[in-house]
């Protein structure tokens, strides 16, 4: 199996809106299907869901290979990985179990798997050349959810497993956070915070062509296993399928007697500035591997331990977290130089052309270690105002920008740079937001021109804002207390940060 065999069988779903008129001519008996649905609905909404949020601070790396479909050429398309910087295809699930946090941006020590996407490029037009520029700033969480353990039985992912999911594969189309497995939102803060977002729901993946202050691309993976099938080594799709519901509470279809943790792999591009997205395979069907690198018995003594916290729907708090190691240090993602130096020479960053082809271009480079990469484990990404020979270090985060000296709305508690976050910076910096609005605490100098996310207080008047409430009035606003090293970007050029610069 590849990636553009699975593409051909075009199993497209779309979800259909049924007139009244419409039930009564169907062949079967629609309304126990309602009803069905009904009761799962119910049973989601009775507060019978355990959520486990894991936030990755960015990606591990990205690379033209695929360790699920081939160990040995490179893959139809790019990737991008998240968890162990082990992304050479010529990696084992015992391998990634065997990393070390220090070698991953996993943000639990116990958690070290692989999970992948094609790639996103943002795509411009000048003088008549196209140029595809690849999204590397990028956020996301592997959410993990299944049945709280008193109301049904589910099972770790076995040493071994991987699976691919595709957003038009029969079952996608159902479930998930809004009615479908795909689920895209663009979303400004309005309000002193509140989010406004506009929401696109399953197959086809769509890019919107607006700017918003940020992007989300959520897809949850199929929850049970028929375990006569294997653990995906020879087939990577039909060992698993998705609830008959599509909810994480649902029926397991009939031979799919196994039911695992539901993965929604939640990706965010912040400052989304709209125009022309495409998939490094040019498609519009959206898919996520996954390869278990779970610490073995570890998932199962969450899963059995972590009860669910009572609150309704399929969004509950994030929990169980208790249960697992901080990685205080994860990895940073790795840099092109390196992936073209250990894995495959190619250019895969900016471009004319998107490369594709399975076992086409450059070869893949034989694997010259075991567990330990032999990366330069630098951060590559960098401030977007640095010239390209200057270096992202200490002393240039110190000199060119400052923490925000105004405390962040964070979990429905304020907090300052250099008082929460300072005092556990290798765990805390990898909250959502929190790099942007102390970039010096954090050592991230890629955010030294860029707005905090965060709401924060406004010292003169005690009220929670945002940038984007900044904007509308940046001559005055930028003069309010420390707004220039909080909405960096937005008050840039105006006077008054220029004089206190």
């Amino acid at each position: 199996w590849n990636c553009s065999q699975n593409q051909k069988l075009k199993h497209r779903l779309t979800r259909t809106k049924y007139k009244t008129s419409q039930l009564h001519a169907m062949k079967f008996n629609f309304s126990v299907y309602l009803l069905l649905m009904a009761l799962t609905k119910a049973e989601e909404d009775s507060g019978n869901i355990v959520k486990m949020c894991l936030f990755y601070p960015n990606p591990s790396g990205h690379a033209r290979t695929d360790p699920i479909l081939s160990q040995s050429c490179p893959s139809d398309h790019v990737h991008t990985f998240y968890g162990p910087q082990n992304i050479h295809p010529n990696t084992s699930s015992e391998q990634l179990r065997n990393t070390s946090p220090f070698d991953s941006s996993s943000p639990f020590a116990e958690n070290q798997s692989l999970y992948w996407h094609p790639t996103i490029y943002q795509v411009t037009e000048s003088g008549g050349q196209t140029t595809y520029s690849r999204v590397s700033q990028l956020e996301t969480s592997p959410y993990y959810r299944w049945p709280d353990p008193n109301i049904a039985s589910t099972s770790e992912f076995p040493p071994g497993f991987r699976m691919i999911a595709y957003s038009n594969q029969e079952g996608a189309g159902t479930g998930g956070e809004t009615g479908a497995n795909l689920f895209v939102e663009c979303c400004d803060y309005v309000n002193g915070g509140e989010e406004s977002c506009t929401n696109y729901e399953g197959n086809p993946l769509v890019f919107p062509t607006n700017t918003c202050d940020f992007l989300g691309i959520a897809f949850a993976m199929p929850t049970c296993w028929d375990e006569t099938k294997g653990i995906g080594t020879d087939n990577p799709f039909n060992h698993v399928a998705y609830t008959t519901d599509g909810t994480v509470n649902g029926p397991c279809p009939s031979g799919y007697d196994t039911r695992l943790p539901q993965i929604q792999l939640f990706l965010r591009i912040n400052n989304y500035q709209g125009g022309t997205y495409v998939l490094s395979d040019g498609g519009e069907v959206f898919h996520v591997d996954f390869m278990n690198g779970w610490q073995e018995n570890k998932l199962q003594e969450v899963i059995d331990s972590c009860q669910a916290t009572g609150q309704p729907g399929y969004n509950p708090d994030c929990n169980c977290d208790q249960f697992l190691t901080p990685n205080d240090n994860p990895s940073p993602q790795v840099c092109d130089s390196d992936v073209k130096q250990y894995i495959i020479d190619e250019e895969i960053e900016t471009l004319s052309e998107l490369p594709r082809g399975t076992c086409t271009g450059p070869q893949i480079i034989e694997k010259s270690w075991d567990v330990e990469p032999p990366f330069s484990n630098t951060d590559c990404v960098q401030d977007p105002g640095m010239d390209d020979d200057e270096e992202a270090g200490d002393d240039s985060v110190e000199g060119e920008c400052s923490d925000s000296s105004l405390q962040m709305k964070f979990k429905k508690k304020f907090r300052l740079c250099d008082e929460w976050v300072a005092s556990n910076p290798g765990r805390r910096c990898n909250k959502l937001g929190v790099r942007e609005h102390c970039p010096v605490t954090c050592n991230a100098p890629e955010f030294c021109q860029s707005n905090s996310i965060r709401p924060f207080v406004v010292e003169e008047t005690g009220k929670t804002k945002r940038c984007n409430w900044v904007a509308k009035d940046v001559e005055e606003r930028c003069a309010y207390a420390d707004m220039c090293n909080t909405c960096r970007e937005t008050c840039a050029g105006i006077n008054t940060c220029d004089s206190e610069n």
